[in-house]
């Protein structure tokens, strides 16, 4: 079962109850993922999932649930994924996190889901005190993750029309990217999403054509890994490009998602 088994150990927590082994289940999906081994990381989530329910262990549970919710959602496995998203609001109920900057990262992974099911007004139902809650916190209102609910928003945002509460969204999330030089990926992204906001708006050419340009240069950097994150932000973009017609661009970023899986 990838490098995750009951027999890796787990530590006491509070109260005395015990902890599923976290790193060791992150370390059996990451390296599931970069192998495109799908059914495997499902089978090591699903089983870390059931060890923290049978030791009470919420926190690990919500942490798989995390996971799971994203791993379904990339699958296309939405009804599955539906069923993960409430089992994390209940846990989230039980932990009393609901306010918590914890309770807004499930918030953004639910409205992600919900994003790709075309169901934009709930997932703003989600953004909206996700966005809230990060941002009102000076430590997390600097953080990737409260750029990623701006993200979100701002593409729920876009998906209804209302551009110019959009354009704040991506305008703020920037903001933050670009304070952190680690953000390579996402900040090539929001300008991928600048740049699709603009051409329903304003469908300023200039102002697009930089914006993919700029997103472009930021998947060039040599600082950047070349994992499997890498490549799924370079086959995401790809699809932008081919679709504003930078087909070298496109061509480049299928090429070196198919390098790091080692594809043809």
């Amino acid at each position: 079962m990838g490098e995750y088994s009951t027999s890796t150990g787990s530590a006491a927590g509070e109260n005395g109850i015990k902890r599923i082994p976290m790193n060791s289940v992150w370390t059996a999906v990451e390296n599931c993922m970069a192998k495109k081994d799908y059914v495997t990381a499902k089978a090591v989530l699903a089983e870390a999932g059931r060890e923290a329910a049978s030791y009470g262990d919420l926190s690990g549970q919500l942490q798989v649930l995390h996971e799971r919710i994203a791993l379904a959602r990339r699958l296309g496995e939405f009804d599955e994924c539906d069923g993960l998203c409430n089992r994390a609001q209940e846990v989230l109920t039980q932990l009393n996190l609901q306010s918590s900057a914890t309770g807004a990262k499930i918030y953004t992974n639910i409205a992600d889901t919900l994003i790709l099911e075309e169901r934009y007004r709930d997932a703003i139902r989600f953004l909206e005190p996700a966005v809230a809650i990060l941002g009102e916190n000076e430590e997390t209102a600097k953080s990737p993750a409260y750029a990623s609910a701006c993200n979100s928003l701002g593409l729920a945002l876009t998906a209804i029309g209302e551009y110019e509460k959009a354009r704040e969204q991506y305008d703020e999330a920037l903001s933050v990217l670009l304070a952190n030089p680690t953000c390579i990926l996402d900040t090539a992204t929001t300008h991928v999403n600048l740049a699709h906001l603009i051409s329903l708006s304003t469908n300023d050419e200039e102002e697009i054509n930089t914006n993919l340009i700029t997103a472009f240069k930021l998947l060039d950097s040599k600082d950047l890994a070349h994992d499997y994150r890498y490549a799924d932000t370079c086959l995401s973009c790809a699809d932008s490009f081919e679709y504003f017609g930078f087909f070298l661009y496109k061509n480049q970023l299928r090429k070196r998602a198919a390098d790091v899986y080692g594809e043809e």
